[in-house]
């Protein structure tokens, strides 16, 4: 499936794209591995969504992990770091499994059934983190899981807690806090 956009806009608090490198570079790896984030949560073949994608830091590994049987989902409220997804996609090979989607402010605007969907350090960017929540549980499969994770720099204990109570208003449920992640980190699904 060829890498694709969906127009929509939006606004709110977020990194402007013109800065993504600040997001996307070797040092960030060197702190934040990809692969040791999200590699225990996901398969050949499955369906992740990466929401607040910015210029693909998880992506591209996530559509390596999946392999060409699986299908990874860049979101993003910024057609430029959408832009930066699909160069960066077709450099890496896997521009046949990912499929970017172009969100707004206050909504994903998303349906699909998916085995994992990434939230890193983005929820506390969204108008309505209750909202949020309740997108993505619609948009997990029955066994799928949502890992959220925010920066402590930015996000308080007090902040973070309430927003597990919001996922857990939505319906969905913790079923851990795994530390290695990046940040204060929740794990949920379907409850």
């Amino acid at each position: 499936m060829p890498t694709q956009s969906v127009d929509a806009s939006g606004g709110g608090h977020v990194c402007p794209f013109q800065i993504a490198f600040i997001l996307d570079n070797w040092i960030r790896r060197r702190f934040q591995n990809p692969g040791k984030i999200i590699g225990e949560y996901i398969s050949a073949g499955d369906s992740v969504v990466d929401v607040g994608c910015g210029p693909g830091f998880f992506t591209i590994d996530m559509a390596k992990i999946v392999g060409p049987t699986g299908q990874v989902i860049a979101v993003d409220l910024q057609s430029g770091m959408l832009g930066r997804v699909k160069k960066k996609a077709t450099q890496h090979g896997v521009d046949d499994q990912i499929v970017t989607h172009q969100c707004r402010a206050n909504t994903i605007g998303l349906q699909c059934a998916a085995d994992f969907i990434l939230a890193f350090y983005m929820v506390h960017e969204t108008p309505d983190p209750g909202r949020f929540f309740e997108e993505t549980k619609a948009m997990l499969k029955a066994d799928g899981k949502l890992l959220v994770v925010e920066p402590k720099m930015h996000v308080r204990q007090a902040v973070f807690g309430s927003m597990v109570e919001d996922a857990v208003r939505a319906g969905l449920q913790a079923v851990g806090f795994p530390t290695g992640k990046g940040g204060r980190a929740v794990l949920l699904t379907h409850g």
